[in-house]
């Protein structure tokens, strides 16, 4: 228990360190998590984000689209928006769903702008998967949940592992730095075999209860 108290501790500090820059750091998380291969948009309107989502999946032809929970597609609006587009929506957990899904809806932890990485922190199987299996992942990603180095993301990675031990549950996190690539085979880059072909974050205003909560 000290321990979990000490790092909550100088998670704290982190966050606020971090809240009185967020601005600056944003820029340097965009720039980065672009220069990785993703795509960043900041939101204004969450409940506009579900629209601006709806809109990326008929673009690119998608008809079922899979969020982790049903909470998270109600803050974005996005069934009615899914549903305007003509495209289908699965919420929670749906094995069946993940195997169509064309798109995995879900939500980052935190942000690192070092690296441009997002921190991906879900435990069930189902949940997780739909970062790793659907063609795009789109990630939704809290202004002030975005803290500026490595040594900061891995403080709040020991601090979930750590609380979710003290709960009893088990405890996976995912780092991940624009969609999937690898050069394994005969050195020549290639996109999405080991998961999504496109990595999609939405930005929205600040969540105001501290990074980890």
């Amino acid at each position: 228990m000290p321990l979990l108290h000490q790092v909550e501790e100088r998670l704290h500090q982190t966050w606020e360190a971090s809240r009185r820059r967020q601005y600056s750091i944003l820029s340097r998380f965009v720039a980065e998590a672009e220069r990785a291969g993703g795509v960043v948009r900041e939101a204004v309107d969450p409940q506009a984000v579900g629209f601006s989502i709806a809109a990326l999946a008929k673009a690119q032809g998608i008809t079922l689209c899979q969020a982790t929970d049903p909470d998270l597609a109600r803050d974005l609006n996005l069934e009615a928006a899914l549903i305007e587009a003509g495209i289908s929506l699965a919420t929670g957990p749906s094995p069946d769903g993940i195997v169509h899904a064309g798109m995995g809806v879900t939500r980052a932890t935190a942000g690192v702008a070092e690296t441009g990485s997002i921190l991906v922190h879900l435990d069930e199987v189902d949940a997780r998967l739909l970062s790793m299996l659907p063609e795009i992942h789109v990630a939704l990603l809290y202004l002030d949940t975005v803290v500026d180095s490595l040594e900061e993301g891995l403080l709040l990675t020991r601090y979930l592992i750590l609380r979710s031990s003290l709960l009893g549950r088990p405890s996976y996190c995912s780092w991940v730095t624009g969609p999937s690539r690898t050069a394994d085979i005969e050195r020549v880059l290639t996109i999405g075999v080991h998961g999504p072909r496109q990595l999609h974050i939405f930005v929205l205003p600040p969540m105001g209860k501290g990074i980890g909560s």
